[in-house]
């Protein structure tokens, strides 16, 4: 029988912003370009120390950006010298003449960057990226009540872009597992069943912890640091939580950290088991929920292992946290089977 829609539409903003003054009049050109002139400027004037090991992932948070603009910004860099190679992931930053020093291991600072504050996100995405977020939230609350058909036409009118837009955002949830075509060229999504809860989380188990062990000792001592002050404080005050700010406290040990490990088609595998952290986000997002406070102490439990250096203690932590993790997704499932179906864009055409 289908359920009466009667909550809220799902919509999740794209973050909008613009690049920080000394960035402004260059919105025409593209992120990577940005981010590769901004970090040129910094290392031929010496602002970022020599052999600082730079990551994906610290440069996009400064920049507000994702991962992709900031590869390629790399990738020319070091075309152009400027960056290094080297035994260990990342790049190294050269020295102003170019030649490549020791790695050095510290947080990258804004003002190494020239900013005098930290920048505003880049509001240079494509189409594709502008409607990704929106894309992505609505189908991952979707498929928890069905079976659905995207329609690219209608989403097209929806969002004010091409079809062709459409199809490259698509494409992307694809990767993740979120949608897939049918033999027809029709975008589907859904349903969401407990069995491929169970099977992404039995992956999880098996290969998160493998990571972990592979990368606990690349991860800088500073950004665990980090990481456990700000579970400390969602620990002290879980009310004060919202969606967004859980889903990153999630990617910091689901992803960011397993990210320092050094087999790339391991952690390929593990993002594509990542489909429960997204629908659980979606979940938080559209009913407003808090985290539940178990789920913060045994992510701390993990990283305070972590802290002392105690690796074994850590991955075992972590494979505890992903088996309660699973009990308490298939617990959700059940409760959302039982709640009234949200209000969807109307691109999202139910199939059952």
């Amino acid at each position: 029988m289908t359920r009466r829609a009667s909550a809220t539409p799902v919509a999740k903003a794209a973050a909008a912003g613009r690049a920080q003054q000394s960035l402004a009049g260059s919105d025409a050109r593209l992120r990577y370009r940005l981010i590769h002139d901004q970090l040129k400027s910094a290392i031929a004037h010496g602002r970022i120390t020599p052999g600082l090991v730079l990551l994906e992932g610290p440069v996009a948070r400064i920049f507000g950006t994702s991962r992709e603009p900031v590869r390629k910004a790399f990738e020319m860099l070091h075309a152009g010298g400027l960056l290094h190679t080297f035994d260990g992931r990342g790049y190294l930053a050269a020295r102003p003449d170019g030649s490549a020093a020791a790695p050095v291991r510290m947080p990258l600072s804004e003002a190494a960057l020239g900013f005098a504050e930290p920048p505003q996100p880049l509001d240079t995405r494509s189409h594709s990226e502008r409607i990704y977020e929106q894309l992505e939230a609505a189908i991952s609350l979707g498929i928890v009540f069905g079976h659905f058909r995207i329609d690219e036409s209608h989403a097209a009118q929806s969002f004010g872009v091409s079809r062709g837009t459409v199809r490259e955002a698509l494409s992307r949830l694809r990767d993740l597992g979120l949608v897939e075509k049918s033999a027809y060229s029709h975008w589907l999504c859904g349903p969401l069943t407990a069995r491929a809860v169970a099977e992404d989380y039995e992956l999880r188990v098996l290969l998160e912890p493998a990571a972990l062990s592979a990368a606990a000792r690349a991860v800088p001592a500073e950004h665990i640091r980090a990481a456990l002050a700000e579970l400390d404080q969602a620990i002290a005050d879980p009310d004060s939580v919202h969606a967004a700010a859980l889903y990153r406290l999630e990617m910091t040990l689901h992803a960011d950290f397993l990210h320092y490990a050094p087999n790339r088609k391991l952690l390929e595998t593990i993002g594509r088991a990542h489909l429960p952290l997204t629908v659980n986000h979606a979940f938080y997002e559209a009913f407003g929920l808090h985290p539940d406070r178990g789920m913060l102490l045994e992510h701390r439990a993990v990283l305070e292992q972590l802290s002392r250096g105690d690796v074994p203690a850590a991955v075992q932590l972590l494979a505890e946290h992903l088996r309660a993790g699973q009990k308490r997704t298939l617990q959700r499932l059940k409760v959302m089977a039982v709640l009234p179906e949200p209000e969807l864009p109307p691109y999202m055409q139910r199939i059952a």
